[in-house]
C-alpha cells in the first residue's frame, strides 16, 4: 500500500521569502510513486581558510576530517556518503555537507525514515519561469527538491545537490549549548600516489589534503602551514633537483612569488605562497 506524503510547492529564489511565487503551497496529499528520487538542485558550497586547530575548536571540520557527529542521537540514523563539510552550532544545528551521495541512496534514507515513524514533507521548487504543467510532471514522477523531517524532539531538512547532499539537523532540544562536541578527526596521511620526487616541504605540516577532479591521477591540492619563510624558495630547488623545470610564473606587483609552476613529462606540480604561514601545493598529471 503506497503512503500519502505531502508535497509543497514553493519558490525556488528566493526559498525562505515565498511572496511572488506562482503557487504558494498545495494543501492536499500528493501520491509519489514507488521509488521517488530526489531532483538534483544546487545545495551551495562553503569555504574555509583556518588551521586544522581552528576548525577544530569551531565544530567545523572538512575533507578527510570530516566524519558523522558521534553527539547525533542513536535514533537519527547517518546518512551514508561521502561527508565533504561538518558544522556544528550546539544548542542550534548540525550541518552536515556531503560531496557524494547517489539519488538511490537519499531515496533510501527517507524511505527508512519512514518506517521509523518521521513524519516526511517534500518540497519541489518552481520559479515564475517554470509552467505549473512542469511542476506537476515532477511531482507526478515523485521528483522532490528538499524534505523536512520530523519526530518527537528531531527535525532535519535534507537538500540534494547535483552528486552530493546537504542535511541540517536541529539540535536545540537535545544538545546543551557548551563545548563543540567531541569530533575525532582522521588524520592525513602523505598520499601514496604522489612520486618521490615531489617531496613534503620542509619544516611544514600539512593540515588539509584535497583530491582533484578533472586531471590525470595523482591531482591534488595540499595545504601547509610552515615556520620556514623560504619554504617556496627551497621547495622549487627540490624539484628542479629532481628533474622539474619551471613552466610558468605569477610575481606580484610588490616582487613576491605568488606562485611558480614546474613539470614533467609525468607530473605538473604548482607551489603557492600563501598568508600567514601558509603553503599550498597542487599536483595534476602533465597533458599530453
Amino acid at each position: 500500500m503506497r503512503t500519502l506524503r505531502h508535497v509543497l510547492v514553493a519558490c525556488a529564489i528566493p526559498v525562505i521569502a515565498l511572496t511572488g511565487c506562482r503557487q504558494r503551497y498545495d494543501p492536499s496529499p500528493v501520491e509519489l510513486p514507488p521509488g521517488a528520487l530526489p531532483w538534483p538542485t544546487d545545495s551551495g558550497s562553503s569555504g574555509l581558510a583556518t588551521s586544522q586547530a581552528a576548525m577544530a575548536d569551531s565544530g567545523f571540520l572538512y575533507g578527510e576530517n570530516a566524519r558523522w557527529p558521534r553527539d547525533i542521537p542513536a535514533e537519527i540514523p547517518p546518512l551514508e556518503g561521502e561527508i565533504r563539510v561538518v558544522k556544528v552550532i550546539p544548542g542550534i544545528q548540525y550541518r552536515i555537507d556531503y560531496s557524494s551521495v547517489s539519488k538511490q541512496t537519499l531515496s533510501r534514507y527517507v524511505a527508512d525514515l519512514e518506517s521509523l515513524g518521521f513524519d516526511l514533507h517534500y518540497f519541489v521548487y518552481t520559479a515564475p519561469s517554470v509552467p505549473d504543467e512542469q511542476t506537476a510532471e515532477r511531482i507526478a514522477r515523485g521528483e522532490w527538491d528538499a524534505v523536512d523531517i520530523t519526530k518527537g524532539p528531531y527535525r532535519m531538512r535534507l537538500e540534494p545537490g547535483e552528486t552530493g547532499a546537504s542535511l541540517d539537523i536541529d539540535n536545540a532540544d537535545f544538545m546543551t549549548p557548551g563545548p563543540p562536541p567531541v569530533i575525532s578527526p582522521t588524520p592525513i596521511t602523505w598520499p601514496s600516489d604522489i612520486p618521490d620526487r615531489v617531496p613534503q616541504p620542509a619544516s611544514c605540516e600539512f593540515f588539509s589534503l584535497a583530491p582533484l577532479g578533472g586531471h590525470r591521477q595523482p591531482a591534488y591540492q595540499i595545504m601547509f602551514e610552515c615556520s620556514n619563510d623560504q619554504v617556496q624558495e627551497e621547495f622549487v630547488q627540490a624539484l628542479e633537483a629532481a628533474g622539474l623545470e619551471e613552466t610558468d610564473r605569477l610575481v606580484s606587483d610588490t616582487g613576491q612569488n605568488v606562485y611558480i609552476t614546474l613539470q614533467d613529462d609525468e607530473i605538473t606540480v604548482q607551489a603557492s605562497d600563501d598568508w600567514g604561514g601558509h603553503f599550498t601545493i597542487t599536483i595534476w598529471g602533465t597533458e599530453p
